[in-house]
């Protein structure tokens, strides 16, 4: 189905009665929707995620289920990279052919192109701080493992006012039970699995720091099968650990929301066509 058959025009028609562009509202209309068929009572797990700038005028879509540890490797130098450098070379056209003296439309074309510029190179930059700790586990849940990304919601306020809250939770440790939680933060979670039976079972560390009583109830063991430090140390990453700091000490806003355009997305599934 190309973008102005019949069929593409009628679904554009009934969707967007407006404008009939099926793009804008791919972009600007149909995560909302998609969120709200993905949400039963309070829990909500969209399996299509739109990541994007301020201004919605890009956008990436992944898809949940194919989510690998090299995702936002993959997105970082085949996508989001590579938008940068092709907006970059074009504003520097814009620049080139406009001259020392650029007419007012110039001027306009050349501030809406700098603007889209500016928000594409922050959004790589954040791409770039998610990448060595990315690890999805969607065994956590859709709004935990998308937490850590909420910088890259700006499009969508609500849902990333939800995602930061639910960040701001998990470092604060009321998520201990997530695999995200121990990735992040081993040295906080270990020691809790030694006094929380049930922290230990979450990650598989029952048998370290519990035993089966006499009497048939677990009881702590007086001496762990394997020391915390230990399993701390072989749990903790230096590139996640520097990672992580780079992205609690990250400014709260991705880009800017100057520079309104028209929207535009495009489609991204790991291992599949962009």
């Amino acid at each position: 189905m190309t973008r102005h058959s019949p069929l593409s025009n009628d679904v554009a028609a009934l969707l967007d009665p407006k404008g009939h562009d099926l793009r804008a509202w791919l972009a600007g209309s149909f995560f909302e929707y998609h969120l709200k068929r993905y949400s039963k009572s309070r829990r909500k797990a969209p399996i299509l995620w739109q990541l994007g700038t301020p201004s919605g005028r890009y956008s990436v879509w992944l898809y949940a289920h194919r989510f690998t540890n090299d995702s936002f490797f993959q997105l970082q130098n085949d996508v989001v990279g590579q938008k940068v450098t092709h907006e970059e070379r074009l504003l520097a056209s814009l620049m080139q052919n406009a001259g020392g003296s650029p007419s007012a439309s110039e001027r306009k074309l050349i501030a809406a192109q700098e603007s889209l510029v500016e928000e594409l190179r922050a959004m790589l930059d954040e791409v770039k701080r998610i990448a060595p700790l990315w690890n999805p586990n969607l065994d956590d849940g859709v709004v935990l493992t998308m937490a850590p990304l909420w910088r890259l919601v700006p499009q969508h306020k609500p849902w990333q006012k939800e995602l930061r809250a639910k960040w701001d939770e998990l470092a604060a440790g009321k998520y201990d039970w997530a695999h995200l939680a121990m990735y992040l933060w081993p040295e906080r979670v270990v020691p809790k699995c030694s006094t929380d039976r049930s922290l230990a079972i979450a990650h598989g560390l029952e048998d370290v720091f519990w035993v089966d009583g006499t009497d048939g109830k677990w009881q702590q063991r007086p001496v762990p099968t394997r020391s915390v430090d230990e399993l701390v140390r072989e749990r903790t990453s230096p590139s996640v650990k520097a990672a992580l700091k780079s992205m609690l000490e990250a400014p709260s806003a991705v880009g800017s929301t100057s520079g309104r355009g028209r929207r535009s997305a495009r489609t991204h599934a790991d291992g599949g066509t962009l």
